[in-house]
């Protein structure tokens, strides 16, 4: 079969993890004899042609879309351009022609749209006027609300009744292009069923999976604690204020030096407060980013990893990857984390930006850190379980189209 993945970002251009699945999909299909080419955006390609590349074996094309500015630059351009942003961003006639003309090239039997901001919704309609079955994968809530994170000024965001019109455009867009819709969180699919959203096309939760890279590295030596006595914590992520990580430098404080050491790896704009906060608290090292050998040792290592988010956290690949280096997770009773995590048995569960229920959920857990990771055994979900079932809907949406 001959896919076509169309994804507003794809590695090695990177602002989230939607982009690292559609990678991971696309390398897996590949693997298993698909053809697959990806349509995607290029921070140094020409808006009138494509750019061609080869990863693994995956045809990658790249354009730049004609927008305010790319995705990724999001954070720092000016507050004027982005309204402007949003309304190209509704439906992108330059986008459209692009795509569709691409699609009429490539002739794929099957199209699977990732995150699309910076395309447009216009690829709805660039692949559903093929009749060629369209997939399309919910990562986040950017359908039904400008804030892909539902977060804003601190707290989570809820779409108002203003929200209403662009939510309307992207349902019908959606609805009408699509067979299936498939989303990592049954929380992700009712949070949008609640807004009267796709209603009327299948949705479906396909949990993600580990690359087999990830697996091997798991295989080889005894997880958990490295060289030191003291119980090693993890957080992997990026350090913005609606991942919370400033909760678990709050509930770690009080905890003896002797007994725990806290590693925070990631990089972004709380850093520097989440520095000193830890500034006189010696068990708290935090790293920033480190590269990928670092970070798969570091999972090696640690004893617990805490998942502290504010926001509708999805699926975090962090829980999956932890799980699959037998290290049972810590996360937030909120969006789809407790889908992934079996409160008691493989991790624990605690309320949101509550510290305090953290630090009783780490004592927990370490009292009983064994048990926890015996429970873990078996529990590995590789990109291979995903791909799948992925490949069993690709059959379903094809027969039935």
């Amino acid at each position: 079969m001959h896919v076509c993945i169309i994804s507003n970002l794809f590695p090695p251009e990177i602002i989230g993890g939607a982009e690292k699945h559609a990678q991971a999909d696309s390398i897996e299909l590949e693997k298993r004899g698909h053809d697959v080419s990806v349509i995607t955006t290029g921070s140094s390609a020409s808006s009138s042609k494509f750019t061609h590349e080869s990863d693994h074996g995956v045809d990658i094309y790249r354009f730049r879309p004609r927008n305010m500015y790319a995705p990724y630059d999001h954070q720092e351009e000016p507050f004027w351009k982005k309204p402007i942003q949003h309304i190209i961003d509704l439906w992108n006639p330059h986008a459209y022609r692009m795509v569709r003309k691409q699609l009429n090239t490539l002739d794929p039997d099957l199209i699977h749209i990732h995150n699309y901001s910076g395309l447009s919704g216009a690829v709805f309609s660039a692949a559903g006027g093929l009749e060629i079955p369209v997939v399309h994968t919910l990562h986040d809530y950017g359908s039904m609300h400008i804030r892909p994170d539902m977060f804003e000024d601190g707290e989570i965001t809820e779409p108002g009744p203003l929200l209403r019109p662009y939510q309307v455009l992207n349902n019908w867009l959606i609805e009408n292009n699509v067979e299936i819709i498939l989303s990592p969180s049954q929380f992700v699919i009712s949070k949008y069923n609640s807004s009267g959203m796709f209603e009327n096309v299948p949705c479906k939760r396909l949990p993600l999976g580990i690359s087999a890279e990830t697996q091997k590295e798991t295989n080889g030596g005894e997880c958990g604690g490295g060289n030191s006595k003291k119980r090693q914590i993890l957080y992997v992520g990026q350090l913005t204020y609606s991942k919370g990580v400033d909760v678990l430098v709050e509930a770690v404080a009080d905890f003896d030096s002797e007994d725990i050491e806290v590693h925070i790896l990631g990089k972004g704009p709380q850093k520097s407060k989440l520095e000193l906060m830890a500034s006189d608290l010696e068990n708290i090292h935090i790293h920033g980013f480190v590269p990928e050998d670092e970070l798969k040792q570091m999972y090696l290592e640690a004893d617990l990893t805490v998942v502290p988010s504010r926001w509708y956290d999805n699926s975090p690949m962090v829980i999956y990857e932890s799980f699959a280096y037998g290290t049972p997770v810590i996360g937030s009773k909120i969006g789809g984390i407790p889908e992934l995590i079996d409160n008691g048995e493989t991790g624990y569960l605690f309320e949101p930006e509550n510290p305090n229920q953290l630090k009783n959920a780490i004592e927990m857990s370490l009292d009983k850190i064994d048990i926890l990771k015996d429970n873990l055994a078996g529990q590995t979900r590789t990109i291979s379980n995903h791909v799948s079932e992925l490949e069993q809907i690709y059959l379903d949406v094809s027969t039935a189209n």
